[in-house]
């Protein structure tokens, strides 16, 4: 089995944290501020149906000047519908089968990632995956899903869910290595320092309000060479990344969750004489269950 670090490290995990998602203590309708601590877990219950959609927008620009942000935009957009089903589950996690329903992209340009591409061929695909009541996922390694690229299409929140119980108001941070699909080059690792916070419940507490701030590092060659390696270039990117999370208590998962994300990259040494690449990027997602 290969391992996936966080609660959202890929979009297996986005499609575990939008439906599983179990708030394991009882709370007093219409309590916020003083309230008890809450447990957050990942409790699916076998036999559970979930159809979700997905929506990504990636914004794109590409200059050769410093401060130049006139350059045409590119923009991308991607919408996938799936059902999650619970085939078991126990004290260690639970058993859940994915299949991607349908999957549609769009382009105003010709920039694409190997995520984008690969997606396109994902309809009617299924898999299988393990999580556990921390977020921790295992894909099978043979598993058409479970390449890199493919496993990472659509992060969500990328939050690891506290191991202890939280009250409204409370926060953790993490810090975790992401696969970060939307790069220059769409191959590459980036490390996430984020603040999680749990906002407010709703006044009948049907409802858990969740949001998280952070920022994304990368620097490393540029991939893309032949058979996966550099192709000479350098990449230094960083961005921030923020979300809102709505988890439906009463249902026992999450019924909304929307990450926006910022990058900047410089792409330096594709040539003697070529000059600094500068690329803007604006990721937007939105998971909700249908």
């Amino acid at each position: 089995m290969r391992r996936r670090a966080g609660v959202v490290s890929g979009w297996v995990v986005a499609l575990a944290c939008a439906g599983i998602v179990q708030v394991g203590a009882a709370q007093a309708p219409g309590v916020s501020g003083g309230a008890s601590p809450l447990v957050l877990q990942l409790r699916p219950r076998p036999g559970d149906l979930l159809r979700l959609r997905l929506d990504q927008t990636i914004e794109m620009g590409v200059s050769a000047r410093a401060g130049d942000d006139t350059s045409k935009v590119d923009v991308t957009s991607l919408v996938m519908l799936a059902r999650l089903t619970v085939e078991s589950a126990d004290l260690d996690g639970a058993t859940v089968m994915a299949v991607a329903d349908s999957v549609r992209i769009e382009s105003s340009g010709t920039y694409q990632s190997d995520v984008l591409r690969q997606a396109a061929a994902l309809q009617g695909q299924r898999f299988r995956f393990r999580v556990a009541p921390d977020g921790a996922t295992a894909v099978a390694g043979g598993d058409a899903w479970a390449g890199p690229a493919v496993g990472t299409l659509l992060s969500q929140l990328p939050a690891t869910l506290p191991r202890d119980p939280v009250a409204p108001g409370a926060t953790w941070n993490r810090s975790v290595d992401i696969p970060l699909a939307a790069t220059p080059d769409g191959r590459a690792m980036a490390t996430l320092t984020a603040t999680f916070r749990f906002d407010s419940l709703s006044r009948s507490g049907e409802f858990a309000y969740l949001s998280m701030k952070g920022r994304l590092v990368r620097s490393g060659p540029m991939q893309g060479g032949p058979r996966g390696g550099s192709n000479g270039g350098f990449v230094q990117t960083s961005g921030s990344v923020s979300g809102q999370l709505l988890l439906d208590r009463r249902r026992g998962w999450i019924a909304d969750a929307r990450t926006q994300i910022s990058l900047r990259s410089l792409v330096a040494g594709r040539g003697k004489d070529a000059a600094p690449l500068r690329v803007r990027m604006k990721i937007t997602q939105w998971m909700r269950v249908m």
